[in-house]
């Protein structure tokens, strides 16, 4: 039970601190430093006799295949601007789940566990990194401090490498350590990836005494830069001429933004299902959400997750992109104005429509009486009004402020106009069509007008689409009929 208990508080605790870091990261993700827009509008040179102290720029030329880096555990390296080494250990983790259940698996880590299985084992094998003090492109010295590189590594095969510590062995590309241990545990390896030097490269960067160095302008720093990988520095040897280079470095940052996008997205619905899976049982008894609830804590959590990370996203986009923004500003602002010309438009055709319709009547009655009563006229056009027709036209008065004796007053007008046995279909589309274009004397269409029309047209069985195709053929004949403005 106590054991529960601080699983509960650790879902309380961890699950919204993984939100707020993941859609942190999403945001920044979406804000990160282009150093491909960076580098396209550097200034190429071809002689490093031309360099202007401060300036960004870009160089092209050849590289020496024979670039060597020292190595550890082996020799040195031969043939490539960078070489990471990648440590593992044979260990034991140790899983606990929410009901105190533990769940032991053996497997490669790259760090050690301390549990109770892994008593007595050491890692000594590290990871690392290897590169130079320097560049040479062509001409160009670069220095090798804050380099960035963005060509795919390859697997450096260990047959290549000439091992320096006794004890490591080759074994299926890698450079194992045994302990001895019968059943191989605690027993380390390790692997080699490494970029390849290019024939040609391009060099993107600052120069500072004819050298290319880091422009640091645009540095990010702090824990979600560091998680995403931005660190906003423009200092980037790219295999090929400059137009190849820069596809390369396009190409990377939109990999790089889609990765970041699919773990962020990840890391928020862990984060939620850890809160939710916490919060199950106040869940289930809260209206609408309690039935998700019942369904399960990973259900919720993509219901309240995936909006919450589009959402992100997109402002986080927008804010990065403010001339999209500004765009999109302007296409709302001239949808608007648009709207408002046709709905002006509309208004006025209609108008003229009306007063050939009802001439003296439309001095006398208003847009809203003259609505009710063709509305009345149709819902008791069998000269039959049963109580749910009249409850119906009771709400609508309501609806316009009329008291219960306006009611009656314009009920009565209704009946007088509508006597006469029942109308013919054309008749009955006919009064259709009025009703339509007394809602639209304003304009356009409300919710509750477009409803009104729907109940009376239901009732003398016309479907959605046939009102559809009426309320377009009144707009459309009505905006025929007005005379050009001179």
């Amino acid at each position: 039970m106590e054991s529960e208990r601080k699983n509960r508080w650790a879902g309380f605790v961890v699950g919204p601190a993984i939100v707020f870091i993941a859609l942190g990261a999403i945001w920044k993700n979406e804000n990160r430093f282009d150093y491909h827009q960076a580098a396209k509008k550097t200034q190429p040179v071809e002689s490093v006799q031309a360099l202007v102290p401060g300036q960004r720029f870009s160089y092209t030329g050849g590289m020496d295949p024979q670039l060597t880096l020292p190595g550890q555990y082996v020799d040195a390296f031969t043939g490539y601007l960078e070489v990471q080494r990648s440590a593992e250990i044979d260990a034991w983790e140790k899983d606990t789940d929410s009901d105190d259940r533990v769940t032991w698996s053996r497997r490669w880590m790259s760090r050690l566990e301390s549990n109770s299985r892994n008593s007595g084992i050491t890692q000594q094998l590290s990871s690392r990194t290897f590169s130079p003090a320097r560049y040479q492109v062509g001409g160009l010295t670069v220095d090798g401090s804050q380099i960035e590189l963005v060509d795919d590594a390859v697997r450096i095969p260990t047959a290549d490498l000439q091992i320096t510590e006794a004890a490591l062995q080759r074994r299926d590309d890698y450079l194992y350590l045994s302990k001895g241990e019968s059943d191989n545990l605690g027993d380390e390896r390790v692997r080699y990836t490494g970029i390849p030097v290019p024939s040609t490269a391009t060099y993107f960067g600052k120069a500072e005494s004819g050298r290319g160095v880091a422009d640091t302008s645009q540095a990010r720093t702090g824990m979600l830069n560091t998680l995403i990988q931005d660190t906003g520095v423009l200092h980037h040897i790219v295999a090929g001429e400059r137009e190849t280079a820069l596809a390369t470095m396009a190409a990377h940052i939109s990999r790089l933004k889609w990765i970041v996008r699919a773990a962020a997205s990840g890391a928020v619905i862990i984060g939620f299902n850890l809160l939710f899976s916490a919060m199950l049982g106040f869940l289930y008894s809260v209206p609408l959400i309690g039935g998700l609830a019942r369904s399960g804590s990973f259900l919720l959590s993509l219901v309240f997750a995936l909006p919450l990370i589009l959402v992100t996203m997109l402002g986080g986009y927008l804010y990065a992109n403010p001339l999209v923004l500004a765009a999109i500003a302007v296409l709302i602002v001239a949808g608007l104005f648009a709207l408002n010309k046709r709905k002006q438009k509309t208004q006025k055709a209609v108008y003229r429509d009306l007063e050939t319709q009802y001439g003296p009547k439309l001095q006398t009655l208003s847009m809203k009486e003259l609505e009710f009563i063709e509305l009345a006229k149709l819902v008791f056009s069998d000269d039959h009004l049963d109580p749910k027709e009249e409850d119906f036209l009771r709400r609508w008065s309501r609806q316009q402020g009329w008291n219960d004796a306006r009611f009656r007053e314009m009920l009565g007008r209704a009946k007088a106009l509508g006597a006469g046995g029942p109308p013919s279909l054309n008749a009955t589309e006919e009064q259709l069509e009025n009703l339509i274009r007394l809602a639209l004397a304003d304009g356009d269409l409300s919710r509750s007008e477009l409803r009104s029309i729907q109940h009376a047209a239901k009732r003398l069985g016309f479907d959605q689409g046939e009102v559809a195709r009426l309320t377009q053929q009144v707009q459309q004949m009505a905006t025929r009929n007005v005379a050009p403005s001179i």
